[in-house]
């Protein structure tokens, strides 16, 4: 006759590796769980900041824009672009011709030897949303004077934060590896300026 007790009972150690194996895959599926979610949570913010550029303009493609074509208010004069072989993004120069009305403030150049040289303006978010911009370009919308003394005339000299409403022409995107500066020519004074007020004439 053969024991019942005998034939259901398991030793302790073989219980013990049972449980153990249970602990170990159910541990690998919470971090299979975790890893997965991980993913879909970076896919995800990959596929929204793609979707939604944090910085406004009208962006172009610097290999397929042709001088002559319309970017907003301005026209492509002139673009040379060449891939990098870091990221295979593309770098080089978009000049377009042109005047825009834009509102905005003064803004130093953050470049040591600059700072207190350079005169510069950074357009608010209404008037860089009519700025040309190139695809892939998400840096703040400002730029240089090309003719700073003009622009230092009216603007007064190199100053952070100034309010003006001003034209401008020639507007140069200077897209490189490096920290580089976008430029323009300044026309006018609109409004606004270190006096505050509208200029006479």
């Amino acid at each position: 006759m053969v024991d019942e007790t005998t034939v259901v009972r398991i030793p302790a150690r073989v219980a013990a590796g049972v449980s153990l194996l249970g602990l170990a895959l159910a541990a690998c599926g919470e971090e299979r769980q975790t890893e997965t979610s991980r993913v879909a949570t970076i896919r995800s913010a990959t596929t929204a900041s793609l979707a939604a550029p944090s910085q406004p303009g009208i962006r172009f493609d610097p290999v397929a824009l042709r001088p002559g074509t319309p970017v907003g208010e301005l026209v492509a004069e002139s673009v040379d672009a060449r891939r990098t072989p870091l990221d295979s993004s593309y770098v080089g120069v978009a000049r377009f011709r042109g005047r825009m009305r834009l509102s905005g403030w003064t803004l130093r150049n953050p470049d040591p030897d600059l700072y207190d040289v350079a005169v510069c303006f950074e357009a608010d978010s209404a008037s860089a949303s009519r700025l040309p911009r190139w695809s892939g370009d998400e840096r703040r919308p400002w730029f240089c004077f090309g003719n700073r003394h003009d622009a230092a005339r009216a603007l007064g000299p190199a100053s952070e934060g100034v309010p003006a409403t001003i034209v401008i022409e020639r507007f140069t995107i200077n897209r490189g590896l490096s920290d580089q500066v976008n430029s323009a020519w300044f026309v006018q004074l609109v409004r606004g300026g270190p006096a505050g007020s509208r200029p006479a004439g």
